[in-house]
């Protein structure tokens, strides 16, 4: 990771912009709140939890000093996405933890993640798989 420029860039494969922080704790803060408002099933929500709830920074940390990059799978719409969270900016610079922007397409705007469906706060997750 040495030369690699200050922050964290992380995003949701053709869900999310890509979108850089100056920390990582804020990074996936807004990783962990987009993903609880997508319609994931229970297994991947728990999954996620591990990954971006109560300790990822220091869970994040140790992988990025080993791999220099965390990447994850998930299953959403019948396709496979990446989540990814890598050292270094070169997304849209956001500061505070809030949802991460959603790529403009009819398959993100089915998901009606901006609000005026099931988005914009966490949902239970005793929701089915999508």
């Amino acid at each position: 990771m040495k030369n690699t420029p200050p922050g964290y860039t992380v995003a949701i494969g053709e869900i999310t912009e890509p979108t850089s922080f100056p920390s990582l704790a804020p990074a996936l803060g807004s990783l962990w709140w987009t993903l609880n408002a997508l319609p994931l099933g229970w297994t991947q929500f728990e999954a996620y939890r591990y990954f971006f709830g109560p300790g990822a920074v220091e869970r994040t940390e140790a992988f990025l000093a080993r791999d220099g990059r965390l990447q994850l799978g998930f299953a959403l719409l019948g396709r496979t996405r990446l989540i990814s969270v890598v050292p270094g900016g070169g997304g849209l610079a956001q500061l505070a933890v809030a949802p991460l922007k959603l790529v403009d397409s009819p398959e993100v705007a089915a998901l009606r993640l901006d609000g005026s469906g099931a988005g914009g706060g966490p949902v239970s997750r005793y929701r089915r798989s999508a």
